[in-house]
């Protein structure tokens, strides 16, 4: 009885070992099953983080590809690109929005989408500035044949402006009225010519008007300068009512007599006489004649 005893509680052991045997082996299994399982997808996880990085690289590879492309095409064009910048504006958004995409590693179908879409409107943004290169450099041929024709019309007009000045000048000189046969002589009380200075009373100079069908007609002041062997000039005062002007300087006049032009030739005879108690002296005098526009003639005497 003892011994059957032991014997059946033996048995039970060996039982009660046998099914933790078989529970341990089914554990192992289960955990042996887990362990490929998560080690298939932790290798799988792996390939897929792996080939998203790729795929990532890519985009951006193909990004950055588009982008250099198209600043190296807007250098090319240089100052024409800034006619487009609304339209380049939208296309570095695209690109900064397509980056974006890729570093959230969206969808790559989306991103592929986006990168044609920013491809295409590289494409359209050098169509635009192809047009924009044709019609500036029509413009600026036109422009320089505009320049070229402008500066010719100028150079034809300065040409005629010369061209008239210079017949105006010799107009002027034409229209110029001068004085022939001019003396100045000395004569007595009696009006008698004398070379002889203590005799002299009046100081005249004579001188022919010329013919001119080229000046104007009407009142003309003629004026004489006489200046005395010493260089002083016989004026009536220093006052500016006993002067005139000749070419910017204002000069002091002997005799002034108004005479009334008509184109033709007129002998003129303008007469100084000394004051009772002045008497002249022995030397060489001169008398310049005058217009209000110009210098007409000259001449000199000398006393003894």
């Amino acid at each position: 009885m003892d011994m059957y005893g032991q014997n059946e509680g033996l048995e039970k052991e060996v039982k009660k070992y046998k099914r933790l045997s078989i529970v341990l082996a089914i554990l192992v299994v289960i955990l042996a099953c887990v362990s490929i399982y998560a080690l298939t997808h932790v290798r799988e996880y792996a390939v897929t983080v792996k080939e998203s990085e790729s795929t990532q690289m890519e985009l951006q590879r193909e990004l950055d590809s588009i982008l250099r492309e198209y600043e190296t095409m807007k250098n090319e064009y240089g100052e024409i690109n800034e006619a487009l910048a609304e339209k380049d504006s939208a296309i570095l958004a695209q690109a900064a929005e397509i980056e974006r995409l890729i570093n959230s590693q969206a969808d790559y179908r989306r991103i592929k989408k986006k990168l044609e879409l920013l491809q295409n409107q590289g494409k359209e943004y050098v169509k635009l500035l192809d047009s924009l290169y044709v019609v500036n450099a029509q413009l600026t041929n036109e422009n320089k044949g505009l320049v070229r024709e402008l500066g010719q019309i100028n150079q034809e007009k300065e040409s005629l402006k010369q061209e008239r000045e210079s017949l105006q000048q010799q107009v002027n000189i034409a229209a110029k009225i001068k004085a022939y046969n001019v003396s100045l002589k000395a004569y007595t009380n009696k009006d008698v010519e004398t070379d002889k200075a203590k005799r002299v009373k009046k100081l005249k100079t004579h001188f022919l008007l010329g013919e001119n069908n080229l000046a104007e007609v009407g009142n003309m002041n003629v004026y004489a300068r006489i200046s005395l062997p010493d260089g002083r000039v016989l004026a009536i005062g220093n006052e500016d009512a006993y002067s005139f002007f000749n070419e910017g300087k204002r000069l002091q006049y002997t005799v002034k007599e108004v005479v009334y032009y008509e184109k033709t030739s007129k002998q003129l005879t303008l007469s100084w006489a000394l004051k009772p108690d002045d008497a002249a002296v022995a030397g060489t005098y001169h008398v310049q004649l005058f217009t209000d526009e110009d210098f007409i003639g000259e001449a000199s005497l000398t006393l003894k």
